[in-house]
């Protein structure tokens, strides 16, 4: 208790130096003889417990107590009067008074009695920090808490983009949640920059990215942190380096999301290289079925032709009845295995029809 500050306000000056001399040991001690000197030193200063009697030539340590009240300023008050009666402790106990001791009093009663109110102010204190480390602690759950589900929201949002814009629109809706200022680069097939609002980054930005992208995952320059992958970097242009604790939660956050970039950059340009497999393939099935078309028409046309010239040339070859019952069912017999043919053609452009259903249904 030697770094707590005790004021004692008396008009008799013997008393004061007896109250000092008994109490210096142990506490910071500083006597004030009237109200007009302790009123100019609370300007400057404020000690942890007040020892003042309730009558003083000025004034009073009721009307005291209530102009500390006025100002705010919390300071325990042990009041000293002559006058033990119900009507002055009351008076003590409406302006926050802590203790009361009537004189006349033994040192040791007033010494315990300060002993008490000074553990009674240092448990106080203790409460208020605790309160305020509690305070604190729940604003940083609560702001954590809000931050990831934040983060939650844009990687629900991932699986709703199918380009990079407006997967870097995610992202920027992400940041400006996220109190950052940043621009973002992808590198596909193509190095693509993007800012917020569809804005255009400066050329020292993109030449940051490109020269800063094989730096490791975080890498802080200034107020600055750049956050790489393979085929995403983006640059944060305001992060909180003297803010120890947010620093080290941001860096959490910027780590996962950075992976969440990379993971639907990747997908997307799955997405692109298997649509343009399946436009490739759309276009080779249909050339197959055309090539069939046209194969199936000109087969068939070739053997009616044949047919009709055979049936035309059976009274040239002179061949009796027999002979051309024979070569009827021999030509009736292979158009019916053409026709077998042609529906084997049909059911293939069938297939190759279910082939392209299915390849629409599994691309986006």
């Amino acid at each position: 208790m030697n770094n707590m500050e005790i004021w004692v306000v008396d008009d008799d000056r013997d008393y004061c130096e007896l109250i000092v001399e008994m109490l210096q040991d142990e506490f910071k001690v500083t006597p004030f003889y009237g109200a007009a000197d302790f009123r100019i030193a609370l300007q400057s200063s404020q000690p942890d417990l007040l020892l003042m009697d309730i009558n003083l030539p000025d004034t009073d340590g009721i009307t005291l107590c209530k102009e500390l009240q006025e100002t705010n300023q919390e300071v325990a008050v042990l009041f000293v009067s002559g006058m033990n009666t119900l009507e002055e402790r009351l008076k003590a106990y409406e302006v926050n008074a802590v203790d009361f001791i009537a004189k006349p009093f033994e040192l040791k009663e007033l010494l315990a009695k300060v002993h008490s109110v000074a553990h009674y102010v240092m448990k106080q204190r203790e409460l208020i920090q605790a309160e305020s480390v509690s305070r604190n602690m729940a604003f940083q759950s609560m702001t954590e808490s809000s931050q990831y589900g934040c983060v939650l929201q844009f990687f629900r949002q991932c699986f709703l983009c199918h380009d990079h814009q407006t997967l870097a629109d995610a992202f920027f809706d992400l940041m400006q949640q996220l109190n950052l200022n940043t621009c973002l680069e992808i590198r596909g097939d193509s190095v693509e920059y993007f800012a917020p609002r569809h804005a255009a980054i400066s050329p020292i930005e993109s030449n940051i990215l490109e020269l800063l992208d094989k730096h490791g995952r975080l890498y802080d320059f200034g107020c600055r942190t750049i956050c790489n992958d393979k085929h995403v970097s983006f640059l944060i242009k305001n992060m909180p380096i003297n803010d120890e604790v947010l620093y080290g939660r941001l860096r959490d956050i910027i780590a996962v999301v950075v992976e969440g970039l990379e993971a639907r950059v990747m997908d997307i340009g799955r997405q692109q290289t298997l649509k343009q497999v399946f436009v490739d393939i759309e276009a080779l099935i249909g050339d197959i079925n055309a090539a069939t078309l046209e194969h199936d028409e000109r087969f068939s046309a070739a053997l009616i032709n044949m047919t009709t010239e055979i049936r035309g040339s059976f009274h040239v070859l002179d061949m009796t009845i027999e002979q051309e019952d024979y070569f009827t069912a021999l030509i009736e017999r292979n158009l019916k295995e053409v026709k077998s043919a042609s529906q084997a053609f049909t059911r293939l452009q069938s297939a190759l029809g279910k082939v392209m259903d299915v390849l629409g249904a599994s691309v986006p």
